[in-house]
């Protein structure tokens, strides 16, 4: 397991210490600031390490209503047979409430499915709310669910007007399990990243116990969107007025992260979220950067330390993004360094406490995930001992760091753990979990 191979460093000196300042940094005025930093910056010589990277890409301040970036949305709502009574009643009202959050500059669509698609409102400027409004309040039931062809159908309208002076989003909502057309959450991953790779993101909003929490998070996953879990449709409003708190205050756009390492230095994997890796090198792309949040992805990375004791560049990572307000391309890099040929000592001293507490998050999510799909398959006991695993490892690290984030998500854990033998709650517990999957690489997010 990922921590384990932290296990051997002192609780006592996991803070970060001023041994050495190897935190890079390479900050603009506007919009975003990158950093990357090593989980154990300074390491021994000879033989070979493991070690992880974490780069951290921070928001703006949020910016006056009047100077934030216009958004390009398409709202895709189901209106398939289940939807009926409050929940339709509900999603319209979630729908209108966004409508009035955006202005003249703002462009939206509405598209509606059930076994068909239909476009009520194509993508236009939001000049006429009331417009929108009426439109939206006519939706009514019927037939069955094509999920699938309802977020094609809404990229569609995005389309028309996609900028890179734009948040570009589909915002999708529905209580079902995709019955037409494409129903494997494979099929909407690669729908989330074609997406992605056209500079448009998905967002995902599952209502009730009933819908397919797998495939809502793997596609909001894949095209960088968030994934909420509404229980019960009074909580749709509160769910939209957080995804347009995000999506009102984006400071990048169109945001690509490439990791050159050195030689001597080889990128193993990815563990926060998908990326190309290839040997030396590593890429991820991300669609917008919020104001206020902290955005990171973590690699693992090997290091063969036989060369000479000193203290060096052993890569640089390379940041490239629109700024919203031009739509000019612009970029940032910041140096990877660390030293070598250090006691145990101040090897144990220098662990970073950011990056640690990011490993120790994405191997407590890798173990939620494999226990979920125990659980699915009646391995109960195997999949508590996971999760009593993660209850574990975190209790023992919030012994020495009370003040930790990780405070909270030890407690949702725990809370999993007590629910795993209630068959009549996992359903539900399992949602939360997937909510709680889609926010991991969004320090402060509001989901």
């Amino acid at each position: 397991m990922m921590f384990r191979k932290f296990a051997a460093w002192p609780i006592a000196v996991v803070a970060l210490l001023d041994v050495l300042d190897v935190t890079s940094e390479a900050r603009a005025a506007e919009p975003i600031t990158l950093t990357a930093k090593l989980a154990q910056p300074v390491m021994t010589s000879g033989g070979n390490q493991t070690n992880y990277l974490r780069v951290g890409l921070n928001g703006c301040e949020p910016q006056p209503k009047a100077n934030r970036t216009p958004v390009n949305v398409a709202f895709v709502i189901d209106r398939s047979g289940s939807m009926a009574g409050d929940r339709i009643a509900q999603a319209r009202e979630a729908a209108v409430m966004a409508i009035k959050r955006l202005n003249d500059d703002d462009i939206a669509s509405v598209v509606i499915f059930d076994d068909r698609v239909e476009v009520p409102v194509p993508a236009q400027k939001v000049a006429d709310q009331g417009y929108f409004i009426g439109r939206i309040r006519q939706i009514g039931v019927r037939g069955n669910t094509a999920i699938h062809d309802g977020v094609t159908a809404g990229a569609r309208e995005v389309r028309k007007h996609k900028d890179a002076r734009h948040l570009n989003r589909v915002v999708l909502l529905s209580d079902g399990q995709a019955n037409v057309g494409p129903t494997l959450p494979a099929d909407f991953a690669a729908l989330g990243r074609s997406l992605l790779a056209e500079g448009i993101s998905v967002s995902t909003i599952g209502l009730g116990v009933d819908y397919n929490e797998d495939l809502m998070l793997q596609l909001a996953r894949a095209a960088d969107g968030n994934h909420a879990f509404a229980s019960a449709p009074t909580d749709l409003v509160q769910i939209f007025n957080r995804e347009f708190d995000d999506v009102l205050a984006s400071c990048a756009q169109t945001v690509s992260i490439d990791v050159e390492l050195k030689p001597g230095v080889r990128a193993v994997r990815a563990l926060s979220r998908d990326g190309k890796i290839e040997d030396a090198h590593a890429s991820f792309q991300l669609n917008q950067i919020y104001a206020a949040t902290e955005h990171y992805v973590l690699m693992e990375v090997a290091f063969d330390t036989t060369a000479p004791s000193d203290e060096r560049d052993v890569g640089v990572v390379h940041v490239a993004y629109t700024a919203p307000d031009t739509g000019v391309r612009q970029t940032l890099d910041a140096p990877i360094r660390a030293r070598f040929g250090a006691s145990e000592q101040d090897v144990a001293a220098s662990a970073d406490k950011t990056v640690m507490e990011s490993v120790i998050e994405q191997a407590a999510r890798e173990r939620a995930e494999r226990a979920v799909t125990l659980r699915d398959q009646g391995r109960t006991d195997e999949a508590r001992a996971l999760l009593s695993q993660n209850a574990a490892e975190m209790r023992s690290y919030l012994s020495a760091n009370p003040a930790s984030p990780l405070a909270d998500l030890s407690m949702q854990y725990n809370g999993m753990l007590m629910m795993l033998s209630k068959p009549s709650e996992w359903n539900e517990q399992r949602k939360v979990l997937r909510q709680m999957d889609s926010r991991g690489t969004k320090a402060g997010a509001r989901y």
